[in-house]
């Protein structure tokens, strides 16, 4: 899937010389950014903010493989410089490959440096200084882009982006989402897609216009009515021209502001008609490509285990997701299948359909805290077998998954041992028959019971997993270490995917299960004649209905690919394919070196050899200027040179503590000015944790002093001398209001007219009853009085009072209340170090860090 974002910033000018350089981390975006606001002049006069006169998305695709390029012209109409940003939120899987910023008649373009010499170059060419912050768009897989530029008054700039990926077949298509967001109406905004396939078009459709996040409904207003035209019955011209009035209707459909334009997506949705032998063979200028997805298979029975997190993290609105959408999925097995039920926690529970109170737990022993080298022997349990797809089991699974409750930790290691055995056991026992073996494990957290070295997991799995079981991991919410459970499955022949936290968390996963439901083929290997060199990945574990392969290589010109052949396993056994050979309609040098730099990533991360492996990856990313996690872009403009890399778009908008506030066009505003709430998550590969920063402040910057202490803001004054700096060690300066802000909680922001004055903000101090009953303790907190051990920024709520009746489950299943640490001196004797206060931990207004307190007997 593609899809990207499209948003242009406009902000005022800055006060001269009140910005200091940032250190650029590996994976975050520079950028300089304030609020969207209008600034009073001395003269009393008002700023125009700069307008996009036009923008145009050009999207061109050959082979499934996507170029899209993204022109936004900008003017500032005002009497003084305003800084405008380009932002852009792409395909998670695309590199960007090209990037121009037009100003003044003059091009300035950026290139292409390894990661740490474009970190050098933006540090030695910065010194007039440039900030650095987090920009908060949402958009679900996806990757940010941000560049901002000062423009003269009356004057114009032009932003162009090219980025390219392969585009993924999935679910019997591929889709292309253009994500368009440039926070105000566009008089002239311009989306086209060309497609031009070597294999005639199946069909061609533009479907209602998506969020970018939440699952919708069906909304005549969302109907893009894009032209399509097929001149060729292999090509396609897709035009999509929303005009003011449409533009405001889309908006209207999506439940946002009119007046900010188009905010949503743009989809296109094809395929090709496939051929019935070996796919097809693509050459051209000595590189080839080969799609394979042999149609009219009958699917492979499967024997599906499916491995549930019931750990404590998963209480309330997590687990009754995880029961209503697997009431869905347990309904779409396929009849011929097999399943067994696991759930897990702090042991793991085999779930026995037929007599659930006989069902088996592993292993059964309540000494597994604080013990991770001690491994339980598994061949002498006694297991329930695999269950047949009827109606009675999936009936009994359906009771089995309602009666499921959050409690204990996460034993991810035994979870998935367990199932690997279950596996093997019914193998033992009837056969291996050709029946597809398919783990699907889900988990909201990290591993804190039993084995939880992310090393130590990885070599025990794929040392259990000798049948080479595909393990197919779902990281669900912000908590689950997404980056251990995606080597995992890499090493064991599957894959892992995201699934957000939000109100339709059910819906992708069911959406999700329908992409693997189906396995048709498995053990694909395809074998091509010695001439043919630097393949990509050539073996495959699965492949489902829906999908298909992809294979890329080079070839000496003018040498035929000779009688290459695809072998797999099919429903009947043994099958092979013979495909067919012929000239490609486009180039392939690049698809070549995008699936290469892809595939050496890849390996890179399960590889011992990963020095020698990310060197040739970085090598094909700087011959072909692609912008790759080895890789950054070094964009040059007036006056200035910066290092830019993407950084992790997450399905909602994300803050750190210590990261200032940024707001677009599209932020919500009332009055005045105004920032959004404060949302303290972080997704995995967005590094803002605390940096050292300093950076210049709007004229009425907004955040009381209770805020001020929770969110630390280094900011200065306009016209001031005085330069503040945040230290995350010792003190931090924060802009205190006069008077009382106004909370607006349907728009979900806060404004205030009234001055404001520059306050030291006192580093959290421990109290002396802290260091006393927990010594342990003293060392583990940050400056404001968060503990650093959480992910979540959560305090101990020193000064609050413990919430009544709210039930919770100790690492003994034994139940609790959960209480602040001050109310709760029964338990202190146990938390002795920091993974004892993890296990009893339980959150308490998703703020303060409680405990789950014994009840009074």
């Amino acid at each position: 899937m593609v899809c990207t974002v499209f948003k242009i910033f406009a902000l005022a000018a800055l006060t001269a010389s009140c910005i200091v350089a940032i250190p650029v981390d590996k994976d975050m975006v520079v950028v300089t950014d304030v609020p969207n606001v209008t600034f009073p002049t001395k003269e009393g006069n008002t700023n125009q903010r700069p307008q996009i006169s036009e923008m145009n998305i050009k999207t061109n695709v050959t082979n499934r493989f996507a170029q899209t390029t993204v022109t936004s012209k900008v003017k500032n109409h005002a009497t003084k410089s305003q800084e405008a940003v380009f932002f852009v939120v792409l395909p998670d899987q695309a590199f960007i490959s090209a990037f121009i910023m037009e100003i003044d008649g003059k091009n300035y373009t950026a290139y292409v440096q390894e990661k740490e010499k474009a970190k050098k170059t933006y540090e030695d060419a910065v010194s007039s200084g440039i900030g650095a912050a987090h920009v908060a768009v949402s958009a679900r897989d996806s990757n940010k882009f941000t560049v901002n530029v000062n423009i003269e008054p009356e004057s114009k700039a032009v932003f162009y982006l090219t980025y390219e990926e392969l585009l993924e077949r999935k679910k019997g298509f591929y889709e292309l989402v253009i994500n368009i967001h440039p926070g105000q109406l566009v008089k002239d905004l311009n989306v086209e897609v060309d497609i031009d396939e070597s294999r005639a078009l199946s069909f061609v459709k533009a479907p209602q216009i998506r969020s970018g996040n939440e699952i919708l409904k069906e909304n005549d207003e969302l109907d893009p009515r894009a032209q399509i035209d097929t001149p060729k019955p292999e090509q396609a011209v897709i035009k999509f021209k929303p005009d003011y009035e449409k533009q405001k209707r889309i908006a209207h459909g999506l439940g946002t502001k009119e007046d900010e334009g188009l905010s949503g997506q743009f989809i296109v949705q094809y395929d090709v008609e496939r051929d019935q032998e070996g796919g097809e063979i693509l050459v051209k200028d000595g590189y080839f490509v080969h799609f394979f997805a042999p149609p009219n298979l009958k699917p492979l029975v499967k024997h599906v285990v499916f491995v549930l997190d019931t750990s404590g993290s998963m209480y309330g609105r997590r687990i009754e997701q995880l029961k209503e959408a697997m009431k869905n999925i347990l309904g779409d097995l396929n009849p011929e299948d097999y399943f067994n039920l696991v759930e897990f926690n702090s042991n793991v529970k085999v779930w026995n359909l037929d007599a659930p109170e006989e069902s088996t737990t592993f292993p059964n022993d309540d000494n597994l805290w604080g013990h991770p080298e001690k491994v339980h022997e598994i061949k002498d349990v006694s297991f329930p077998p695999a269950y047949p797809v009827k109606n009675t089991t999936i009936n009994k699974a359906n009771k089995a998954v309602m009666e499921m409750h959050a409690t204990g930790g996460t034993n991810i290691y035994e979870a998935i041992r367990v199932g690997i055995h279950l596996i093997k056991l019914r193998q033992k026992r009837v056969g291996n028959n050709n029946i597809q073996p398919l783990i699907i494990f889900l988990t909201d957290g990290e591993a804190t019971v039993g084995k939880v070295s992310e090393n130590e997991i990885i070599a025990g799995v794929s040392d259990e997993n000798s049948i080479k079981i595909p393990i197919v991991s779902l990281s669900f919410g912000d908590s689950a270490d997404r980056k251990m459970l995606k080597k995992l499955s890499q090493k064991n022949f599957g894959f892992e995917r995201t699934i957000y936290e939000d109100s339709d968390s059910d819906l992708q996963l069911q959406n999700f299960y329908k992409e693997i439901s189906s396995p048709l083929l498995n053990n694909i290997k395809f074998t091509y004649t010695p001439d043919t060199v630097s393949l990509t990945r050539t073996d495959f574990p699965i492949l489902y209905q829906g999908g298909e392969l992809v294979v890329s290589g080079r070839i000496p010109e003018n040498v035929n690919v000779d009688k290459p052949i695809v072998s797999c396993f099919g429903i009947l056994g043994p099958v092979l394919y013979r495909p067919k050979v012929k000239k490609s309609v486009g180039q392939l040098e690049r698809l070549w070196a995008y699936m290469t730099v892809k595939k050496l990533l890849g390996e890179k991360e399960t590889s011992t050899n990963a020095t020698e492996i990310e060197k040739k990856a970085l090598d094909l990313a700087l011959k072909y200027s692609f912008v790759t996690p080895v890789t950054s872009m070094v964009v040059v403009k007036p006056n200035s040179t910066k290092s830019v890399d993407t950084e992790e778009a997450s399905s909602s908008p994300d803050y750190a503590p210590g990261a200032p506030l940024n707001v677009g066009f599209g932020g919500s505003f009332k009055k005045n000015i105004g920032y959004r709430k404060f949302n303290t998550r972080t997704r995995p590969g967005i590094a803002l944790s605390r940096p050292f920063l300093s950076a210049p402040a709007p004229q009425y910057p907004l955040l009381t002093s209770t805020l001020a202490q929770q969110y630390p803001l280094a900011t200065v004054l306009p016209g001031s001398t005085y330069q503040p700096s945040y230290d995350r060690v010792a003190t931090g300066f924060a802009m205190v209001p006069n008077h009382v802000f106004e909370l607006d909680s349907d728009e979900g922001v806060i404004n205030h007219t009234e001055a404001f004055s520059t306050t030291t903000m006192k580093p959290f101090v421990v109290p002396a009853e802290i260091k006393t009953k927990l010594p342990w303790m003293e060392t583990k907190f940050n400056v404001d009085g968060t503990l650093t051990f959480f992910k979540g920024h959560y305090t101990l709520g020193l000064n609050e009072t413990s919430p009544a009746g709210l039930d919770c489950t100790d690492p003994q299943s034994e139940e609790g209340f959960c209480m602040l640490v001050k109310d709760c001196e029964i338990l202190l004797p146990k938390l002795i170090d920091e993974q004892s206060f993890k296990d009893y931990f339980c959150s308490i207004e998703n703020k303060f860090a409680g405990v789950c307190c014994p009840k009074k007997k």
